[in-house]
């Protein structure tokens, strides 16, 4: 029998899908919370997971990316807070389906179906990659715009940089690659600074690129000490990866 946990704190809703998905013949565990999600979880072979992003006690994306990270096999469904799609936080997750609240009754067999059938596609970033660096002083949105840019254009990694020090980061470059690379935009932030100042002129807002065998590394000034920088392999064309990049620098920056 297929079994699905709900992960919701309204009582009321989770004992409803309950009871639905219980019609549907399959066996249906109610979670109030997301510690108890990852206890459930821990403890039996579920084959999906619906979870409510409005939980009380953990971010639901934050519970989202690790039940995946945790379950590789676990087909995930998600209730937005908003509207019927994935949020933009877990636009790099796979996510099997979603839920609205409140739901059509008639619709919820094919969803779930759907759900249960679709493949799950298992990203290189979301097996190995470390989870994005926290947010520290930039504003919580500001790493769904990044894991955004390193979807769109096949990022090895996106990298925020204060005063040439790591804040953020995403994409599935290791940690070590990403410390030598923070390293190496930083040192060139500070000599375009140290050059600006020999010649006595105003440094012009920094951005540069750098071109190997297999990788470019782009990088663009959002403010006066915060980079954005982009690690892509592969054939994309410097003029898109620049494009995208400055447009994920402008929201970051009204962002800030």
């Amino acid at each position: 029998m297929t079994r699905i946990l709900v992960v919701d704190a309204n009582e009321a809703f989770a004992a409803l899908l309950q009871q639905e998905l219980e019609n549907m013949e399959m066996r249906a565990d109610i979670a109030a919370s997301g510690h108890e999600a990852l206890r459930a979880t821990a403890a039996t072979n579920y084959a999906m997971a619906i979870v409510d992003m409005g939980l009380p006690d953990v971010p639901s994306a934050q519970l989202v990316r690790a039940l995946r990270q945790e379950h590789p096999d676990l087909r995930l469904m998600v209730i937005p807070l908003e509207g019927d799609g994935v949020p933009s936080e877990l636009a790099d997750v796979s996510i099997q389906g979603t839920l609205p609240k409140p739901f059509f009754l008639p619709e919820l067999p094919e969803r779930i179906r759907q759900a249960l059938t679709r493949p799950l596609r298992a990203p290189v970033e979301e097996e190995k990659a470390p989870v994005p660096a926290p947010a520290g002083e930039v504003a919580p949105n500001v790493l769904p715009l990044m894991s955004r840019l390193a979807q769109e254009v096949g990022a090895e990694a996106v990298l925020l940089i204060r005063g040439g020090e790591l804040v953020a980061h995403t994409g599935r470059m290791s940690e070590n690659g990403v410390s030598a690379l923070t390293a190496l935009v930083a040192d060139a932030w500070r000599a375009s600074t140290r050059v600006a100042q020999i010649l006595g002129k105003e440094q012009l807002r920094f951005e540069q690129s750098i071109e190997g065998a297999e990788y470019l590394l782009y990088s663009l000034a959002i403010t006066e000490d915060l980079i954005l920088s982009v690690v892509v392999a592969g054939k994309v064309p410097l003029g898109m990866i620049r494009h995208r990049a400055k447009e994920t620098a402008e929201e970051i920056r009204k962002a800030l």
